[in-house]
């Protein structure tokens, strides 16, 4: 299933984007993600819970800092996202296309651009 939903955010867009590539801030703005850290070249260990049960493993987790998108997705799966930071008047237009097979990928993407607009509007 792919999805993509766009939101304002009330904060700038090269701060916004600092904040989101930074691998260690997914638990705080990914409703789903309970632990990520990076492993080096490029990739991630993350425990996730959806659908009522958590899991763990690696994922890829890629940054452009030129066009500020950021891209991620499982080892070997068909689940991967892309999120892409873009000025928007006083703030920042972000963007968030998803293909999952699991879960409730439109609620999680809402949930999850609803997340990080809470969260960096009033810390960015």
């Amino acid at each position: 299933m792919d999805l993509q939903h766009s939101e304002h955010v009330a904060a700038d867009p090269a701060r916004l984007y600092a904040a989101l590539a930074d691998v260690g801030n997914l638990p705080r703005y990914v409703p789903q993600v309970r632990e990520a850290h990076s492993t080096g070249d490029g990739h991630v260990a993350v425990e996730a819970r959806y659908g009522g049960h958590t899991h763990t493993g690696q994922a890829w987790f890629r940054t452009d800092d030129e066009t500020r998108a950021i891209e991620w997705g499982a080892e070997g799966g068909p689940y991967h996202g892309r999120l892409v930071v873009e000025p928007d008047g006083e703030g920042s237009r972000l963007t968030l296309a998803l293909t999952a097979t699991h879960g409730n990928p439109d609620g999680d993407v809402a949930g999850t651009l609803d997340a990080i607009k809470r969260l960096v509007e009033a810390e960015v």
